[in-house]
C-alpha cells in the first residue's frame, strides 16, 4: 500500500477556512476544527503546514501551565523554548511581524481555558490567526467563555469519512478500482473513522496476497468487513 493523502472532504473544508484566515483580517481571527478521534484532523493540520509556507503546526505536549504553551509557540516559530513569558513575546514579536502566519494548535482539546486564552491573546496582540483543532470537548471549553467564543470566525466539523472518501483512497493507496457499493460498505465498516479505513485497506492486501487475487471481489471486501 503506497503512502498517498486523500483531500477529503473534511480536509477541503479545512483548507477554505485556513485560506479566508491567511487572506483576510476582521478582528475575529480564530476558528475551530472539531471531530472524533480517526477523522483526520491531525494529518489536515500537518498537511496544511507542509503545503502553505504560511501554516504553523503547534502541538503541545507540557501542559503544565498557560506558559508553556507560549513556549511551544515561540519554539515553533523561532527555535527557543525562553523561561521568561515576556522572552516567549519577544520571539513572537519577532517572527510574526510580517503579520503572514497562521497558528494551527493540534489536540487543543487537551488546553485548560488559561492556556486557550493565551492564544487568544497571541492572535488579538499579533493579529495571527489561529486555528484550534481538537475532539468535541473543546466546542464546549469554548462556550464557556465569551471572549473565546465570539472570536470564532467559523467552525468545521469533521464528518465521517465518506464513500467517495474511501474509493480515492483505494484507488491511489492501493491502485483498486472498487465499486461504488463496494466503498459504501468499507465506509460503513469504518464507522466513519479513517484510521480504520487504512487497517482494512491492510487487511485486504493481506487477502488478495493469500488468495493470489489481483483485483478486489465482493467476497474479499465480504471478509474484510467481518473483521471486528
Amino acid at each position: 500500500m503506497r503512502d498517498v493523502f486523500v483531500s477529503t472532504q473534511n480536509y477541503q473544508r479545512f483548507e477554505d477556512v485556513f485560506n479566508d484566515l491567511a487572506a483576510n483580517r476582521y478582528g475575529v481571527d480564530m476558528a475551530v476544527v472539531i471531530g472524533r478521534a480517526g477523522r483526520g484532523k491531525t494529518t489536515a493540520s500537518e498537511r496544511l503546514a507542509t503545503q502553505f509556507p504560511e501554516a504553523i503546526y503547534v502541538r503541545p505536549l507540557d501542559f503544565g501551565s498557560p506558559v508553556a504553551v507560549l513556549r511551544e509557540v515561540a519554539f515553533v516559530l523561532g527555535g527557543v523554548r525562553p523561561r521568561m513569558t515576556s522572552a516567549c513575546y519577544e520571539v513572537l514579536k519577532a517572527e510574526l511581524s510580517d503579520n503572514h502566519k497562521v497558528i494551527i494548535v493540534d489536540e487543543a482539546d487537551r488546553l485548560g481555558l488559561k492556556h486557550l486564552n493565551v492564544l487568544r491573546d497571541i492572535s488579538d496582540h499579533f493579529t495571527t490567526p489561529v486555528i484550534l483543532v481538537g475532539e468535541e470537548p473543546l466546542a464546549g471549553k469554548l462556550r464557556q467563555e465569551r471572549r473565546l467564543h465570539s472570536r470564532l470566525r467559523d467552525t468545521v466539523t469533521f464528518g465521517p469519512i465518506t464513500p467517495s472518501d474511501v474509493l480515492y483512497f483505494y484507488r491511489k493507496a492501493l491502485a483498486q478500482a472498487i465499486t461504488p457499493d463496494q466503498s459504501k460498505k468499507l465506509a460503513r465498516h469504518a464507522e466513519g473513522d479513517f484510521r480504520l479505513v487504512i487497517k482494512d485497506a491492510l487487511h485486504l492486501e493481506r487477502i488478495l496476497a493469500a488468495s493470489g487475487l489481483k483485483e478486489v471481489n465482493d467476497q474479499v471486501i465480504d471478509e474484510v468487513c467481518v473483521r471486528h
